[in-house]
Order: structure tokens, then C-alpha cells, then sequence
């Protein structure tokens, strides 16, 4: 057998940075994190223009009451924050702040303390709460697609170190924004409804985000100029 070259100890780290070096390709540098939340808050607000300008629900006179319109604002909020969370994730070396994660989960808790203020009825007949609320998860979920995607992308060319929990965040962004969305386009404010039918299909797909995201959001070396 021929022998095996061995190469000096003084040339293992050269040899080692010169193999990486070789299997890295050079892609373009992500844009800001400022430049890139606010392209996607200009798509969050073309959806939502969209909404408002198609809608049967008179939510402009519904925003005159405090509750409503704060809980309009919480979501909305919530879903920005998360957002910036999703973004900065994919930054390596960037830590997320305690506090703006806890700021997230606090407005999403305190709109839905709003939201279990809304009265409850319950006269009328099964087949119409479920005809009318899968069409309320349809759009909450469709309204929420092109968002999702976009956010989705722009983190998986960036290097998250932590999937699961970007993925999550990507998920929160995408879907709180889109219960924003859909208090504004859904002219039924009562409770069982919002929660079955707009509130548990937002946490659905925030948790298969999360799944995705330990699954698919991993970092992958790559030489950037």
C-alpha cells in the first residue's frame, strides 16, 4: 500500500481552511433586516387593503369601540413583532431579546382576554356554524399564505441557528397579522366563533411552522460577497 502523505503540523490549519473554502459558494448579502420587514409589511398591507376594500363587515364603525380596535391593534402588533423576531433569527450570532419575545407573547395573551369578551351565541343551528367558520379558517389561512412564504424565504437564505423557534416565529408573523386581518374582513364578532374558527387554525399553522422549521431551517456554510 502506498503510504499516506503526512502533513506537517504547521500546515493542517491551512490545509483544513483551504478545504471549507472549497466547498463554500458565494451568494449576494441579504439585505437589512429594517429593508426586509419593511417589504413585507408592504405585502401584509396590500393584503389587508385588499380586505378592507372587499368586505361586507362596516369595521371603520366597529373600530369606534375600544375593545375591538385595541384588539385589531394587539394582534397586528404581535404579528410585526414576531416578524422581527423571524428575521433576526436568521442572523448568526444575533440574540433574541428576552423581553421582546416576552412583549410578543403579551400582547397575543392580552388579545385574547379582549377577544373572550366578545357575548357567545349559541341559537343557532350546528351545519351553519360549521358551513360559515370553515370558510372563515379558509381565508384566515389563505390570507396568511403569500406572508408566510415570503417570510419563509428570506430566513432560509439567512443561517438560523434555532429552527423549531424560527419557525414558529415565521408561523406567529404570518398568522396573528392575519387574525388582524380577518377581525377587519369577518363581520361576526361572536366569541366560540373567533376562537374555533380564526384563533385554533392560527395556532395550528404556528405550530407546523415550528415543526418545519426544526426540520427544514438549518444552517448551511456559505461564503457571502
Amino acid at each position: 500500500m502506498p503510504e499516506v502523505p503526512q502533513i506537517p503540523q504547521s500546515d493542517r490549519h491551512r490545509v483544513l481552511v483551504e478545504r471549507l473554502a472549497a466547498d463554500l459558494k458565494p451568494v449576494r448579502p441579504l439585505w437589512s433586516v429594517r429593508v426586509r420587514l419593511a417589504l413585507w409589511l408592504l405585502l401584509e398591507a396590500l393584503v389587508l387593503s385588499w380586505v378592507a376594500l372587499h368586505t361586507s363587515n362596516h369595521f371603520w364603525l366597529k373600530l369606534r369601540t375600544p375593545a375591538y380596535a385595541l384588539e385589531v391593534i394587539l394582534f397586528a402588533a404581535a404579528g410585526i413583532l414576531a416578524g422581527v423576531l423571524a428575521l433576526r433569527a436568521a442572523i448568526p450570532g444575533r440574540r433574541l431579546r428576552q423581553g421582546e419575545i416576552a412583549l410578543c407573547v403579551g400582547l397575543v395573551v392580552v388579545g385574547i382576554a379582549l377577544l373572550m369578551g366578545q357575548p357567545t351565541r349559541t341559537a343557532y343551528p350546528l351545519s351553519q356554524f360549521i358551513q360559515i367558520g370553515l370558510k372563515c379558517a379558509n381565508h384566515t389561512c389563505r390570507f396568511a399564505a403569500l406572508p408566510l412564504a415570503a417570510l419563509w424565504w428570506t430566513v432560509w437564505r439567512g443561517a438560523p441557528l434555532r429552527g423549531g423557534l424560527t419557525g414558529l416565529f415565521i408561523g406567529a408573523a404570518a398568522m396573528l397579522f392575519s387574525f388582524a386581518v380577518m377581525r377587519i374582513g369577518c363581520p361576526i364578532d361572536e366569541r366560540l366563533h373567533l376562537i374555533t374558527w380564526h384563533l385554533l387554525p392560527a395556532f395550528i399553522v404556528i405550530a407546523l411552522s415550528a415543526l418545519a422549521g426544526t426540520a427544514w431551517l438549518r444552517f448551511r456554510p456559505r461564503a457571502f460577497g
